[in-house]
């Protein structure tokens, strides 16, 4: 599939300039994530590193030069108008509340949660004009023949959970906005190269999926109470809105209500000494879970299928 290269470049772009976005995006997110691994910090911190964001942003949009089909492909993960709107929409998402986090008052927590409601109205608002009814944008995504449907739904299950905790990072500070982009911005890309015949279904999962258990390892800059209330609340959501079927906003207000009590209400749980390890242990019990239950299958199904060919 490497001899398909070729097929990245196309007459839609003929400056270069969604793939000039795209390589600097891509070269800032390795230096982030070098930083959270060497030095625990992605040091988002100076109007330099708002510009680049700003640059995110222009990848996401100018994604729009391209034509690509009006339906959905039923057997492959391929950007269609749908999803191509969504992830313009949740990229921008993380983009603003970053700005919100480096340029707001005491009320940013606030705004970035108006801006996550915003989110969801605009997303509902594309869903309603381009979705097929019951057609979720990732609840749906096709998978390899070869995936059981029973890993099937927890996979899916798994990047429901991801989504969740996307919106929940929204709200603490610049790096826990700013890790989820990666997911956004990096499946589209992915799912370019599978238009192109460079990569296939399995593979796609395997590498979003990545992308998705990356952002747990943003849980060092954040405190122990943060970390079990993104826990606690990833839950509760998926009992409201899951079980009870209660309305998306009203469970995503009363998620965002608890929320905000907690930041005050929780602090003293940071004063544990024996909690210490907290985050270890979350960050352990989270990549043993999902390697297990997500990655391996995929990679199981991945080697059947490469000893068919």
């Amino acid at each position: 599939m490497v001899h398909n290269f070729h097929k990245l470049v196309t007459k839609e772009d003929p400056f270069f300039i969604h793939k000039a976005f795209g390589i600097i995006s891509f070269c800032n997110f390795m230096y982030r994530y070098y930083l959270l691994f060497a030095y625990g910090q992605m040091m988002i911190n100076s109007q330099v590193d708002m510009g680049i964001l700003v640059i995110h942003g222009l990848l996401s949009t100018s994604s729009l030069i391209f034509n690509i089909p009006k339906k959905r492909h039923a057997s492959l993960p391929m950007i269609f108008p749908e999803f191509r709107l969504h992830s313009i929409v949740f990229g921008l998402r993380s983009i603003v509340c970053c700005f919100i986090d480096y340029y707001g008052n005491e009320y940013k927590l606030y705004y970035k949660m108006s801006v996550c409601i915003g989110t969801m109205f605009f997303a509902d608002t594309i869903t309603k004009h381009y979705a097929i009814a019951g057609n979720s944008t990732m609840r749906n995504m096709p998978f390899a023949e070869l995936i059981p449907i029973n890993y099937r739904l927890k996979i899916i299950k798994f990047q429901s959970a991801q989504q969740i905790g996307a919106t929940l990072f929204m709200l603490y500070n610049t790096e826990t906005a700013f890790s989820p982009l990666f997911a956004i911005q990096f499946a589209a890309f992915l799912m370019t190269m599978v238009r192109k015949n460079i990569l296939n279904t399995n593979t796609w999962h395997i590498l979003y999926s990545f992308t998705l258990m990356i952002n747990i390892f943003c849980v060092k800059n954040i405190q122990i109470s943060q970390c079990i209330c993104i826990a606690l609340s990833i839950y509760i959501f998926e009992y409201l809105r899951f079980k009870l079927s209660i309305n998306k906003y009203i469970a995503w207000s009363i998620l965002f209500a608890s929320v905000s009590a907690s930041n005050d209400n929780l602090k003293f749980i940071n004063e544990f000494e024996c909690l210490k390890y907290t985050k270890c242990v979350i960050v352990c019990g989270y990549l043993i879970k999902n390697t297990y239950f997500v990655i391996l299958p995929l990679f199981a199904c991945r080697k059947i299928e490469q000893n068919r060919m």
